[in-house]
């Protein structure tokens, strides 16, 4: 009689367990499983996710960064968080570096070693193995680089409509507006030619129904300048008016290393300036490793 009613009690309760995932997403009241947006996808970074729910299918996205700050430390970044570390398919568009030196900046970032003592250093074999896992994650991943020096916004219309088709990428990441070609009439300025490039882009992001991520330079540098913090007067109007979400990158790190608290070394700022189709600031932190030339939240 005990044996039996054993056998029904645990017939009856063993659909009840809850799994520790779930009891931590309810005690905390996050989802700490696969990071997913409703219609997008996550940067990778928690406290700009809050703010902008990732990067939406559909939208363009501009990052704007003055010299010297990090501009491709912080593409690099977002490859690695959203292509390698959560597997979605990538785009970058880079006129400016090569797909090697990309490539490069990624296995250093991600193994925290130089290519030379990678290739060449003692290592012990465990250690060996761990790098190797390291690269490997990063070789699997689905990042597709073109390097064209003088690419035109056709072109990547062309190509991203290719990639889309036999690879289904999911981001365009393109670094930078100021070296992308024009095939416009000469008699045009500069402006104008960008205007037409960035309504490109973003109907390009539109008829793909993904995300495109466009760096863009802003003239000027921070050096020995305390508290010039960028905003949407430092970029062209037509640039601010056609980005679905405008963000810039600061770091203040730079000029006054010798008179930060040791806390709020290296924490760089995220100056979100628009989103949602308001132009209401919106401030996050970041943490720059300078050694590895990653970011990472806080």
């Amino acid at each position: 009689m005990e044996q039996n009613t054993l056998e029904l009690t645990e017939r009856s309760e063993v659909f009840e367990f809850a799994s520790l995932r779930e009891m931590v997403n309810q005690t905390l009241q996050q989802n700490f499983s696969e990071n997913s947006i409703a219609n997008g996808l996550s940067t990778g970074f928690r406290d700009i996710d809050k703010v902008i729910s990732g990067f939406t299918k559909g939208q363009l996205t501009t990052i704007a960064v003055k010299p010297g700050m990090g501009k491709t430390a912080l593409m690099l970044s977002l490859t690695n968080n959203i292509a390698i570390k959560n597997n979605h398919s990538v785009a970058i568009f880079s006129p400016e570096r090569s797909r090697q030196k990309i490539t490069n900046r990624l296995i250093e970032s991600e193994t925290g070693m130089s290519l030379e003592k990678l290739t060449h250093g003692n290592m012990k074999p465990r250690q060996r193995d761990h790098m190797f896992s390291l690269v490997n994650n990063i070789a699997k991943a689905n990042v597709f680089i073109d390097d064209s020096p003088s690419v035109s916004a056709d072109e990547i219309a062309q190509k991203a409509r290719h990639l889309k088709l036999n690879k289904g990428i999911e981001l365009i990441i393109v670094d930078y507006l100021e070296l992308i070609n024009s095939i416009t009439n000469d008699n045009e300025s500069r402006e104008e030619q960008l205007s037409k490039i960035v309504l490109q882009l973003k109907e390009v992001a539109r008829e793909l129904n993904i995300p495109l991520v466009l760096f863009s330079q802003i003239p000027g540098h921070y050096y020995g300048k305390v508290n010039q913090r960028p905003s949407l007067k430092n970029m062209p109007v037509f640039l601010s008016e056609l980005s679905d979400v405008v963000m810039f990158l600061h770091r203040s790190d730079i000029y006054q290393k010798n008179g930060n608290p040791e806390e709020e070394k290296n924490l760089v700022e995220i100056i979100i300036g628009k989103f949602d189709n308001k132009k209401n600031e919106s401030v996050v932190n970041l943490r720059f490793i300078e050694s590895l030339a990653k970011f990472t939240d806080k």
